[in-house]
């Protein structure tokens, strides 16, 4: 769902440098690609997108999106944009577009960094704002969307992808082997062990945090950690009842979309709550699709087909 990347830095990036990092990003949104190029002091700063259009499908959501001064290139979805855009409409805050992107961007506008605080939602966003000269920079509460940085000779790079990175520095990137030797040995699970990644000098900002870059100062805070209530006296059905109307109210706002909508169905409780409070409860029209696996002890075909003889709706099986 979308890519974006850019630079900030001493340097002037080639045009074709930054055509061929859009075209490597193009399988990420093949609806759009674009950059845009701004000057700070003495420092050039780039931003590029590629745009797969789920909300407000018009050329004029495309990104990056400017208004008022400030710019932004933006992964992922704000499933409560139509409640955040309510209230800043009832603080006089104009739109032009029906996107979440514009809402993003005004919500920054309108209370600055605190605006994550806000969103319900998967995101990694990068915002130039022209007033103060900054780029604020954020990656949602569980890390959903991707987000990669490296900093090299006071040049800073970031992207969707390190491949994105690589393209815009133009240069091969140190390979990590003790990264890369740990993961042959021990597999997938060791991957979060620790920070390191199999490219050395190449960073991950983590869930929950935000990075402020100016000219002169870099800074990473986070914003958000888990609250845990051990003190919980609510008695097994009321934790139900009230697992029940947070799951409903997610799955309508998380199908909000200008496009057909799919679920991934696999036979297992959690697939078959979210279909089935789609079907039953909002009454919306989808499509499903399930991956077979001829080892018949993961074959799940005989669940998932109760579930869409229940449901009565569309399954492609893989």
């Amino acid at each position: 769902m979308c890519g974006i990347s850019g630079f900030f830095g001493n340097k002037k990036l080639d045009r074709s440098k930054l055509i061929s990092t859009l075209n490597l990003m193009k399988y990420r949104g093949p609806d759009h690609q674009s950059y845009k190029e701004y000057e700070i002091k003495n420092k050039k700063l780039y931003i590029l997108h590629s745009r797969l259009s789920i909300i407000d499908l018009e050329p004029r959501s495309n990104q990056p999106f400017e208004s008022d001064g400030f710019a932004i290139v933006f992964n992922g979805e704000i499933y409560n944009h139509l409640d955040i855009k309510k209230n800043l409409i009832n603080k006089g805050v104009k739109f032009k577009t029906q996107s979440d992107t514009e809402v993003l961007l005004k919500s920054y506008i309108t209370y600055g960094t605190k605006c994550v605080e806000y969103f319900e939602g998967m995101w990694s966003f990068a915002i130039f704002d022209k007033k103060k000269k900054l780029l604020f920079i954020s990656r949602d509460r569980f890390g959903e969307k991707p987000l990669f940085y490296l900093m090299k000779n006071n040049n800073f790079y970031f992207g969707s992808e390190i491949k994105f990175i690589k393209s815009l520095l133009s240069e091969n990137l140190i390979v990590n082997y003790s990264k890369l030797r740990d993961f042959l040995n021990y597999g997938y699970k060791f991957l979060k062990k620790d920070n390191n990644l199999f490219f050395k000098d190449i960073k991950e900002l983590k869930p929950g945090c935000n990075i402020i870059f100016s000219e002169n100062n870099f800074k990473i805070n986070k914003y958000w950690k888990p609250k845990i209530k051990t003190n919980n006296k609510l008695s097994e059905v009321e934790i139900i009842d009230k697992a029940k109307v947070l799951l409903t109210d997610a799955v309508k706002k998380t199908t909000r979309s200008d496009v057909p909508i799919a679920f991934t169905l696999s036979g297992g409780v959690d697939s078959a709550s979210l279909v089935s409070i789609a079907s039953k409860i909002l009454n919306l029209k989808f499509k499903t699709y399930s991956i077979i696996d001829d080892d018949e002890r993961y074959d799940e075909r005989k669940k998932i087909n109760k579930i869409v003889n229940d449901l009565k709706c569309d399954n492609k099986k893989v």
